[in-house]
């Protein structure tokens, strides 16, 4: 239990490269992800609001929107790994917001209608 809550602490369920220049670095210490990683979270979080103010997408808008949400992060990280051109920091930054922004529009849109159908059928 303890090595769980502790692989929770340092995100080590995260699939992420940890390079030191692509990380944000305080006082000397490392944060456990990169910058894209940091910011997909962050983005995730904004499920939150979006939950709090019951914004919901229709799926016909929700599956386009996150698809558009995530194709600069990985036409980004395409790129770069073809070597093509480097990235930056603050451009690893806004993909990963806008891609976990993406991602918490549909979590929460197909979780609003696979509710709603479910209780549908039980009716």
């Amino acid at each position: 239990m303890k090595e769980f809550i502790l692989d929770i602490f340092t995100l080590r369920f995260m699939p992420c490269h940890r390079i030191k220049e692509r990380s944000l670095v305080l006082r000397g210490k490392q944060f456990p992800v990169c910058y894209r990683c940091m910011f997909l979270l962050i983005g995730m979080l904004c499920v939150i609001p979006i939950l709090y103010f019951r914004i919901i997408f229709s799926l016909d808008l929700a599956i386009p929107s996150c698809v558009a949400l995530n194709i600069p992060m990985l036409m980004d990280g395409w790129t770069q790994r073809m070597d093509i051109r480097r990235s930056n920091n603050l451009l690893r930054a806004i993909t990963g917001l806008c891609a976990g922004l993406g991602l918490s529009i549909l979590s929460v849109s197909t979780a609003y209608y696979g509710i709603n159908t479910l209780f549908m059928f039980l009716k």
